[in-house]
């Protein structure tokens, strides 16, 4: 006789004289069966000494509650952008964005995007929206206000990805900026670079609460202090730091630049210099604007998919509003070597 765990539905159909599928109706207690044949399966299995597997009953238990919930809800993306589709040309929103979408998509949640900037919106309306469509997660982005979220935020399950640059005590995504920032410097020093520079904009170190500064500074303070070039700022955010960062390199003179905007290498051009030819150049934060450019992939899908992760789990705990303790997701990036770096004579 087989082991009793080995015992299939098909061996006790066999010896029933029926088929799997009514072996299985009889088993699962489910199904019209006739009293002739329930008794020729029972008596079947007792014969061979058929027991149930428990982690199978569990795999299908698991499997028929996942169809019978395959909707979960959904999570609502806050666009908060001056133009409803303002957004979607941040190269480094969109990547984010996507992964959010997939992610959700892969959990059973739907994905909708609202715009909370609109024209005469208000916070109420946007209470209002949320409610009538029945979202249960939002999804704070880069960009937003606190004026935009004057309203109760107690029915909520609430994540944010990509760092705010106003004080809300939601779960969030981040990029590793203390490790990012300070990989750029011990990078760029490998290279044969020695004095190495940052230009961080005040919104920027805002909503990185300052770590990006913290890792830039730790690797360079140990270089020696001739090497240690002044951190320029100067300016509220890149918008107007144009004049700000060409004095900058005009006085500090950095053979290399760590700086988080596309639009650096040309204005290093308008001031005469190449790169990398008179300066190398890395961006902490590579997206398809800076493609090619030497700097940190900073996994910008992953950082989307996070972030939803910490939403779904929050609804699947029922746990709503503000959280007690907020976490950080920190997502480490890779240093990528791209074609505004060089390696210089006896770099090693």
């Amino acid at each position: 006789m087989p082991d009793s765990l080995s015992v299939s539905l098909k061996d006790i159909a066999a010896l029933a004289g029926v088929s799997t599928m009514t072996v299985s109706r009889v088993l699962g207690g489910k199904g019209q069966v006739s009293e002739a044949k329930r008794l020729a399966v029972r008596d079947a299995a007792a014969r061979l000494g058929y027991q149930p597997n428990p982690m199978v009953q569990q795999m299908m238990s698991d499997l028929r509650r996942r169809r019978a919930h395959a909707f979960r809800g959904t999570i609502a993306f806050l666009n908060s952008s001056n133009q409803e589709d303002d957004w979607r040309t941040l190269p480094y929103l969109r990547p984010c964005w996507q992964g959010a979408r997939d992610r959700a998509a892969a959990s059973g949640f739907a994905f909708d995007e609202i715009w909370i900037n609109a024209p005469g919106w208000s916070p109420a309306r946007t209470q209002a929206v949320l409610e009538a469509r029945g979202i249960r997660g939002l999804l704070v982005v880069p960009g937003s206000n606190p004026e935009q979220f004057a309203f109760s935020l107690d029915t909520f399950a609430l994540a944010s990805f990509g760092g705010l640059a106003f004080p809300l005590s939601i779960h969030q995504v981040l990029p590793d900026h203390f490790h990012n920032y300070a990989t750029c410097y011990r990078e760029l020093k490998a290279l044969g670079y020695r004095r190495i520079g940052l230009f961080a904009p005040a919104y920027e170190l805002a909503i990185s609460g300052e770590e990006s500064l913290g890792g830039f500074l730790s690797a360079q303070w140990r270089s020696p202090e001739r090497e240690r070039v002044p951190v320029g700022s100067g300016s509220v955010n890149w918008a107007s730091a144009e004049h700000a960062f060409k004095e900058w390199v005009r006085t500090a003179k950095p053979d290399a630049v760590v700086a988080n905007y596309n639009q650096v290498r040309r204005w290093l051009s308008e001031i005469g210099l190449s790169c990398p030819g008179d300066i190398g150049l890395a961006h902490p934060g590579l997206a398809e604007d800076v493609a090619g450019w030497s700097g940190i992939d900073a996994d910008l899908y992953s950082q989307g998919a996070q972030a939803v992760d910490l939403l779904t789990a929050q609804i699947f705990r029922n746990e709503q509003g503000i959280p007690r303790q907020p976490k950080r997701l920190t997502i480490r990036g890779t240093w990528v070597t791209g074609r505004t770096t060089r390696r210089l004579g006896g770099a090693s």
